[in-house]
């Protein structure tokens, strides 16, 4: 009894041990990480959703600012601020120019180039969205002042949102910027990065780049970028800083300069796809974080209608933003009429109200689980607006595209899987029923697409190491350091006359022309001297 004893003793010694080794690991490595996103749209709020996720698996304490909750009670330690409300608006957009009463960014897109729609509309809405963060109830509480929140890392998703970047000022937190798409342009010319209006990989143009582009072009690029980057900096990075200081405080740095000390940009890209060109040294890039490894089960009727598809099913969705009845009234119709003459099935993202009859090949609903279709192995082909998110999913599956652009990035990731060989560009101002049918015949009887597709998933599937979890290293390594001034770029404390030599340039040029005029007038002394010699001699 007395051994029995003992050894009873001794276990008890060890859990009690076992037990307090685990308690201080959580307390010394678990952190407290306070994630923004205030942008209401579905398919990049779920590559953050993904993110925060990992995080919190890897037993990180969330507190989340988002639009899309996933309000999932049996998740402990991770705490959501719903701000869902965000996606029905607010009083100020009925007064935006081009929106009038009605708030339709499909519409606005269709008849403004991108550049001017982001001067224009879209960083004046993300003003309204930002400022709206701060006026949260839950969110003041935050930071109010008699506050006693702490975090480890402000994790904020970037854009035309750098008012919010003053939450790690707030809380003397690391600021870590993560961004749904690719590294904006004025957020490249705050960090001193370059920035390459005529390189192919810029996405925020007017007109998508091409290789080899013509001088004239290129002139234009440059004007455009370059008053864009003037505008945003003279005029909207003042009502962001306006925004900050109204409710933290008058004394709070400019927030371009607390937005140059990010310690790490994760950016939501795949290397393989943005085209080859220098970078910061602090752009972690990860990818693939909102598909799900086991997709959801598909309902009922759904399921019965892919099985059911012998020669195959086409996919058909234009996102969680565009909206079919905004577009041009002959678009739907064309798609119908298209659709409806096809041997194959269609499954599509549309609003069954909008169609005047049913159709036997055509099944219609407001929503799917879109990566359980396409993991569906009867599917042949997807149709799809160009987002980023769709785009990832389509690679991971392996589905050849049919890309029909109407906003932001759209038309640029379309551009690419046309570079790519995985799909097409349906043009939106050659819209028929012909050219419907023409172009996904095209796509389904070229096999070069498929093949293609095939060979950029593998590579989109295969990697040396999981970016999502390499992404919640790098987080973690920041925490560590509390910081890491060390990874930014110098280059943003420069004048922007001296990032790229400009003033040099301007005074060799300046130089060059001076002695082209003092050539010149040398040459014309000369000229003068000898045509008084001869006609001196001929006198």
């Amino acid at each position: 009894a007395n051994i029995v004893g003992r050894m009873w003793s001794k276990a008890c010694t060890f859990l009690i041990i076992i037990f307090c080794v685990i308690v201080q690991y959580n307390v010394t490595y678990a952190k407290r990480i306070l994630v923004i996103s205030n942008l209401p749209s579905y398919s990049h709020q779920m590559s953050y959703r993904g993110l925060c996720l990992e995080l919190h698996k890897q037993g990180h304490e969330i507190v989340s600012i988002t639009t899309n909750p996933i309000q999932n009670s049996s998740l402990t330690n991770y705490t959501e601020i719903d701000i869902s409300y965000f996606y029905k608006g607010f009083p100020e957009f009925k007064s935006l120019p081009y929106l009038g009463s009605n708030f339709h960014l499909t519409t606005v897109y269709l008849n403004l180039p991108l550049l001017e729609a982001e001067r224009n509309l879209i960083w004046i809405v993300a003003h309204v969205l930002n400022q709206e963060v701060f006026k949260n109830p839950e969110v003041k509480k935050l930071y109010a002042t008699d506050s006693n929140e702490h975090f480890d890392a402000i994790i904020v998703a970037q854009g035309p949102t750098i008012s919010l970047n003053a939450f790690a000022y707030r809380f003397n937190a690391p600021l870590i910027g993560v961004s749904s798409l690719d590294v904006f342009n004025h957020l490249r010319y705050t960090f001193g990065s370059l920035i390459l209006p005529s390189h192919i990989s810029n996405w925020q143009i007017n007109k998508p780049n091409e290789k080899n582009m013509s001088f004239w072009r290129r002139l234009v690029n440059f004007y455009e970028v370059w008053k864009q980057m003037y505008s945003w900096m003279n005029e909207h990075v003042a009502i962001e800083d306006a925004i900050a200081k109204k409710y933290l405080g008058e004394d709070l740095p400019h927030i371009n300069d607390i937005t140059r000390n990010m310690s790490i940009f994760l950016v939501n890209r795949h290397p393989a796809f943005v085209h080859g060109k220098p970078e910061q040294p602090n752009v972690i890039y990860y990818y693939g974080s909102h598909i799900t490894k086991v997709p959801d089960a598909l309902p009922k009727n759904v399921k019965q209608f892919l099985d059911d598809a012998k020669e195959g099913f086409i996919y058909v969705s234009l996102g969680s933003n565009v909206k079919w009845e905004e577009l041009p009234n002959n678009t739907l119709e064309a798609f119908v009429d298209g659709f409806s003459t096809l041997p194959y099935k269609i499954i599509w993202k549309l609003n069954p109200d909008l169609l005047s009859r049913k159709y036997k090949n055509i099944l219609t609903l407001q929503w799917f689980p879109q990566q359980t279709i396409l993991a569906h192995p009867n599917i042949k082909l997807f149709i799809y607006q160009g987002g980023l998110q769709s785009t990832e999913e389509a690679l991971y599956y392996g589905i050849p595209l049919i890309g029909f652009p109407i906003m932001w990035d759209q038309t640029y990731q379309v551009q690419n899987i046309v570079r790519l060989g995985i799909g097409v560009h349906f043009q939106f101002d050659t819209i028929s029923k012909e050219t419907v049918k023409a172009t996904i015949h095209e796509v389904m009887s070229n096999t070069s697409y498929k093949d293609q597709m095939q060979r950029w998933s593998k590579i989109f599937r295969d990697s040396p190491y999981d970016s999502l979890q390499n992404a919640v290293r790098w987080i973690e390594y920041v925490i560590r350091q509390n910081g890491t001034p060390f990874l930014r770029n110098d280059l943003c404390d420069d004048p922007w006359y001296q990032r790229y030599d400009w003033d040099i340039i301007g005074f060799l040029a300046i130089l060059l022309f001076i002695v082209f005029l003092i050539s010149l007038w040398a040459l014309f002394l000369i000229l003068r001297f000898h045509l008084r010699i001869i006609s001196h001699s001929l006198w």
